[in-house]
Parts: structure tokens; sequence; C-alpha cells
């Protein structure tokens, strides 16, 4: 087998050392020590993108330092492409600890991970697998980033227990790409008293039609009422789809449904009802998951996944006890047990867990008309409390809602404390003083009587009580303006879906905003008779139904700046066969969430129009924004027409410059870049900041990803020289000139002895 090439990515993130200790200004940083880690994956995997941003964001929180004092640089290497068999393994481990790899993170595959424990557990450097494998290797310098097979299926059986009783189940595993989690919920499953026919392994490619049909032939033949499927997103996606070709209408459970790449692999009717177990999702909504999902989306153009999120909260791990430790295996490891819990991306983390199980939160989850992960229930790792102490479901999301507490059938060696779960919702919630009117431009005093839903959902009815059929039900946090009332006031009347529609006063369910007094009183339509039945020559003829969807969007101006005011006109048709009655458009501008909206009337079938989005917002950043077509749901436009409603939008909120171009710099040379002192000095060698400028290396970022606000002390503080071997071709450096302005050079080239230089400084 060819010997991988390794990549070393030019993604080490300087952290010089903090200038406080020192008496002067001009007193010059160590250089930082340059640590290697190994990934035993491709430089676009879902391990070496979590480690990435983990460097990265801790870079900007903070300098590190070895326990000498010695500031310190982590500089991940990757393989060029995923490794396929443990040969491949072993030699790039033997390539990684050629150069000194202080720790290894990967492989992400499962099956992989398994086959090569001999050659893992013997590295001799502490290895962080971020894969729920559950016969991946152990030992006193292997860590798990992400809660266990066995574990996990633990959880899925004690939360499904009702839907699984008296159901005939079978496994399949993917063993290329699989992780030992079908097995795992076998075991369990039987040891739970549920019938388990079987197993069937795979090894030849599903996304092959022929495989994925003969597997499902095979599957269907012993009458399964549940199939729990283990492998690739891919692969298991395949299979699903063979086996609905063959009308197979029971339950379907697979870890994969948390992968978007699973989703996106499926028709959108088909997306719905698959129930799924994972250490993480990206639905989640505490507060370290949405920065960390938004920051990986911004950066990497993806949606995270578990193995992501793990390879995450394992860094931050790594880099405390690098300081703490140093880096001889030994002692590093031992650094990584001391560390006391702490919440991560994941939930709860104890580095100092039994056989290196850093983590042990579990979300069960089924998929939403759209193939969202929606939590039913999530476990989380207990916090120190007494052995006693009794596991309680806090919220669930649908009648699936277990109702055993989970700690009845997992093992007692481990004592989960389920966490508040998140339900999943595409309707956003604007805020409370800024709600959509009835004109094209959203102020913030709301025109006229308006609902919002406060429950879980509400019914919409024909008519004011229960005997009036449903026709429609309004999610948590939506909002509608009403047209009219009962005559007691109990039930009030609005739009709905183009016809008129009655909604419940309930408080439990609903608030108001303004006077319903002030509506109109409209009487009730006739109750239904119970005996109606409609004629045998009546034929259902269907609707033609709209079809919204975002043709452009352009902001004005086209970098805001923080502070100003600017608008974002959004051009959306309707490219569907019906008219679509009113509508609004919203969004949250980033950075700071600044919630803007605006209705529209109606827009007829082919038609187009514009419609204004203002705002203004504090920061600088690079954002991507979800552009809502239909906020309130209030367009029936079927699922393939909802599935577009939500269109991302990528902007950049920035500082203007005061001045930018391109110099040439000849060895020996100084430059003022703006304000009249001279900024950087250039021997030949090395290039260094003078008369107070300071220096910040941006390591794995692109100029269009830098805005002002990126540039802060805590990572422009060095006046130590960069050696010129450090600096090639698109080298970003952040600069404070000698007058205090922010900037950015970027290494353009160099023509013989001279260095080519852009810079770009801020007002």
């Amino acid at each position: 087998m060819p010997r991988h090439q390794l990549i070393v990515l030019l993604i080490a993130l300087l952290m010089p050392l903090s200038m406080a200790a020192l008496p002067s200004a001009l007193a010059q940083t160590p250089l930082p020590v340059v640590l290697n880690i190994g990934v035993l994956d491709s430089p676009d995997s879902p391990t070496a993108r979590g480690v990435w941003l983990a460097i990265q964001e801790a870079a900007a929180r903070g300098t590190p330092s070895l326990p000498d004092g010695r500031p310190f640089l982590l500089k991940p290497i990757t393989i060029s492409r995923p490794p396929s068999s443990l040969d491949e393994v072993r030699q790039s481990l033997d390539a990684m600890l050629s150069a000194s790899v202080v720790a290894i993170f990967g492989p992400d595959n499962g099956t992989l991970a398994e086959e090569s424990s001999a050659a893992l557990a013997t590295a001799g450097v502490p290895v962080f697998l971020s894969t729920a494998a559950q016969n991946a290797p152990t030992g006193d310098l292997i860590f798990r980033g992400q809660a266990l097979d066995q574990l996990q299926a633990q959880a899925l059986i004690s939360a499904l227990q009702e839907q699984l009783v008296g159901k005939t189940a079978i496994f399949v595993r993917h063993r290329p790409t699989g992780s030992g989690a079908a097995e795992a919920f076998a075991e369990v499953a039987r040891a739970n008293g549920l019938i388990v026919r079987g197993g069937l392994v795979v090894e030849k490619d599903l996304t092959d039609p022929a495989v994925a049909s003969n597997a499902a032939a095979r599957l269907l033949a012993e009458r399964p009422q549940v199939i729990f499927a283990d492998g690739a997103p891919l692969q298991i996606a395949s299979l699903y789809l063979a086996l609905r070709e063959r009308a197979y209408a029971g339950l379907f459970i697979t870890p994969s449904a948390a992968d978007r790449a699973f989703t996106e692999a499926l028709p959108i009717n088909l997306r719905d009802n698959i129930y799924g177990v994972t250490g993480w999702s990206y639905t989640a909504q505490t507060t370290e998951s949405l920065s960390f999902t938004r920051n990986y989306t911004t950066t990497f153009g993806a949606v995270p996944n578990a193995i992501s999120a793990a390879a995450y909260d394992s860094t931050f791990l790594l880099i405390e006890a690098i300081s703490r430790g140093g880096t001889a295996p030994a002692s590093l490891a031992a650094a990584l047990r001391s560390l006391p819990p702490r919440r991560g991306v994941q939930g709860r983390l104890d580095p100092s867990a039994i056989d290196g199980a850093i983590s042990s939160n579990v979300s069960i989850f089924v998929t939403s008309r759209f193939g969202v992960p929606s939590v039913l229930v999530a476990y989380a790792a207990p916090e120190p409390q007494p052995a006693t102490a009794t596991p309680t479901l806090r919220r669930g999301q649908r009648t699936a809602t277990p109702t055993r507490t989970p700690a009845q059938t997992l093992t007692p060696s481990i004592t989960f404390t389920p966490s508040i779960t998140f339900t999943p919702s595409l309707t956003f919630t604007p805020s409370a003083t800024r709600t959509p009117t009835n004109t094209p431009v959203p102020t913030n005093t709301p025109d006229g009587v308006i609902l919002t839903v406060i429950g879980q959902s509400v019914n919409v009815r024909t008519g004011p009580g229960r005997a009036y059929p449903v026709i429609g039900q309004l999610r948590r946090n939506a909002q509608i303006k009403l047209i009219g009332a009962s005559p007691d006031y109990t039930w009030f009347v609005f739009n709905f879906n183009q016809q008129v529609a009655w909604i419940t006063s309930q408080a439990n369910l609903v608030s108001l905003f303004g006077d319903p007094r002030s509506l109109p009183v409209i009487e009730p339509p006739p109750l239904p008779t119970a005996t109606f039945t409609p004629s045998p020559t009546l034929t259902f003829t269907p609707q033609p139904l709209p079809d919204l969807v975002m043709l452009n969007a352009v902001l004005s101006p086209p970098i805001p700046q923080p502070g100003q005011p600017f608008t974002l006109t959004v051009t959306v048709q309707n490219q569907g066969q019906g008219n679509a009655g009113e509508f609004a458009v919203a969004t949250s501008f980033l950075p700071g969430n600044v919630y803007s909206a605006a209705i529209v009337p109606g827009l007829p079938a082919g038609q187009i129009t514009n419609v204004n989005l203002t705002a203004t917002v504090s920061g600088t950043g690079v954002e991507t924004i979800a552009i809502v077509l239909d906020l309130n749901k209030q367009v029936d436009e079927g699922p393939s027409g909802e599935a577009n409603n939500e269109p991302l939008f990528a902007y950049r909120v920035d500082v203007p410059y005061a001045a930018q171009g391109t110099i040439q710099i000849a060895p020996s040379t100084s430059v003022d870049l703006f304000g009249g002192m001279q900024d950087i000095t250039y021997s030949g060698t090395d290039l260094t900041p003078i008369n107070d400028a300071t220096f910040g290396l941006l390591a794995g970022l692109q100029l269009s990803q830098i805005h002002h606000n990126l540039l802060t002390p805590a990572v422009i503080n060095s006046t130590a020289p960069i050696p010129q071997a450090a600096l090639p071709p698109n080298t970003l450096i952040g600069i404070y000139t000698a007058e205090g302005k922010r900037g950015v050079l970027r290494v353009a080239s160099y023509n013989g002895p001279n260095m080519v230089l852009e810079f770009y400084i801020y007002q």
C-alpha cells in the first residue's frame, strides 16, 4: 500500500505571549513553540474541521502557554484522504509520530477505529476518538469524545420502550462504514425483553441500487416491524429508499438520520418520522451549541455532526491539559484526567471518567417533515450527586415521548440525568417589540390586534368551538393579525390559507396585543351536521398551490457599517400555480440577532415583488442568515413549496478602510502604512513591527473572512519579528499600526529579495 502523502495544513494559530508582564512595549515576545497534532483523516473530515475550529477560537480567547511559561501554537497535520484500511492507518501513524505529534485525533470511520485498536493503543501519545464505536481501543492514553454505542443504545431503548414493546425488530450493519451501533442495539434490546430476530451485515456498497434492493428484500423476508440500521449516511439512505420502494411502513431507526447528508439523499416526502440516536444534534439550543453550529456553518459552509462536536470539545480539553501538564505523553494524559468537569458543546464533559469516556451525553430524536432531527429526550451525564438520585424526564416533544424514567433500563454503573430538550421549529421567534405590520416596512408597534401562540400548538377551526372541523394548526411563536371576534370574545377570526378561520382565546395557549373589543363581531357559521355524506358524484380536484421562492437579495450599502442603517432588498417570486395570500418575510441580522420583517399583502401566481428589510447592527462580522419567506406559515405551498422557504444569505459587516494598496519592500527598508509614522521594517529575513506597532499571524483565514472586530488585542499583541520562512505567499498578518489603527497585511509574493505586501488599514 503506498504511503499517504501528509498535508500539513497551514492553519497553525500563533498565540503570542501577552506583553502585560513586560516592562516595555518594545520588549520582544518569545517565539511560540510549535506543537503538531495528527488527524487521521482528510482536511475536510468532521474531526479535522472540529479540531481546526477549536484551535481558531482558542487563539481568540487567550494565550496558551506551557508549564514553563513559553507560549505554544498548535499545528494540525492531516492526510490527503480518509484511510480505508489498517495498513493505511499504520502508515499514517508512523508518519505523524515521525513529525513528533503530541496527540492524535481520529479516524472518523468506526469500523476502521475498531480494526486499528492495537495500532492506536500503542501509538505512545494521547489519542482522541470522536466516533461512537464501542469496540475501539481503550487504555491510559485513549480518550473517547462521544458517548459510546452501548450507552446510546441504552438511552434509545429506554426512550422508545413503548414503541418497541411487542414488535419484532431486526438490525443491519454496513460493515465498512458502521460503528457497531446495530449490534449494541440488538444486545440492549434483547436484555430488555424485546424481540430481535437477527441481523444482516452488508459488505458491499449500498449506494448501488441492486445491492440495496437485495438487502431490503432479505430484511423484509423476516417481516420486521422495526429496523435499526448502522452505517454511513449515504449508505443507509440508499437502503431506506429500497425499503420504502418495497412498501416497508414500520419503524426505522438509524444514527445516520442526525447527519444532513442522510436527509438530503432522500426525497422531501420520505424525510419525516425516522428515529435516531446521537451524541449531539445540530438542533441543540444551548449557548455552546448555538455558537459552535453558527461558527462551523459560517466557516465551512456545512452542518456539523456529532463527530465534529466531539473533536471540538476534545481539542479545548487538550489545549488546557498541555498548559497544565506539558507534552510528555504520560504527564499530558494525567493532566487531561485531572481536569474538572465542565460544559462543552455536547453538554457536561468529564475527562476523569472511567476508560476516558469524556462525554456521556445522548439525544433521542425523530425527523420532522423536512428531515430535521427533533429531539424527543436528551440524556446527560449527571452532575456530582448522591448515588440514589433519580433522573426525571424534563421535556419531550410529541406523544412518542417516553413515560418511563431513563434510569430504569440503563446499566447500574451509569445514572442518566435527562437535560432539557428543544423542539425545533421552522417559525422564527420575533422580538416582542419587533412585530410585522400590515405595511411593507416593519415598525416597532403592531397595527391592530395581534395574537401570538404561546402553547406548543393551537388548532385552527372553521368555527368558534370544538364542534367545528380542524383545518390546520399554528405552532408556538406564530403571530397573526385578527380581523374579528365571536359575540362573547372567546374566539377570534383571521385569514388562514386564503379562507376565514377561527382560533381560541384560551390564555394558556395564546396571548393578545391590542384591544380585542375593538374587533368587529362576526356571527359563527352553521354547525356541521354529523350525518353529512358526500354525494357519490362529487370528485376532489386538487387546488393549485402557490410556491414562494427568493430570486435575489441585495444589500444597500453592499458592505454595511456598524451603527449605520442598511437595507436588504429581497426579490420574491410566486412560481406556483395558485395565488398567495398575505405572508410575512423576516430575518434576524447578525451580529446581534437584530430582527426585521415586512408584510406582503399577497402575491398572484407568477408575479414578483421586492421586500425591504431594514436594520442597524452594532458589531462587525462575516455572517450567514436565513431569510424566511413565510414567517407564520400562512401560505399553503405543499411539501415541495415549503422546503424552499428559508434561503441563506451571506454578507459582511465591517468598518471602512482608511487606506489600502500594494507595496514592495526591499531588505533593510521601513514603511509607513498610514498616519505618518513608520509601522514595519523588513530585514530580508524577518518582518518586524516598529514604533509600538504589533503583529498577530492570522493562520487558516482568508481575506474575505477578516473584519474589524476580529482583530482584537488578544490576537494582535506581538512585537516579535516574524521569520520570512513563516511568511509564504497568501499569509495574512493582523496589525495595529504605530497610530493604533487596526489592519491586515497579505503577503502577495516575492520579487527577488523584495517582499510584496497588500495592506488594508481600517478607519
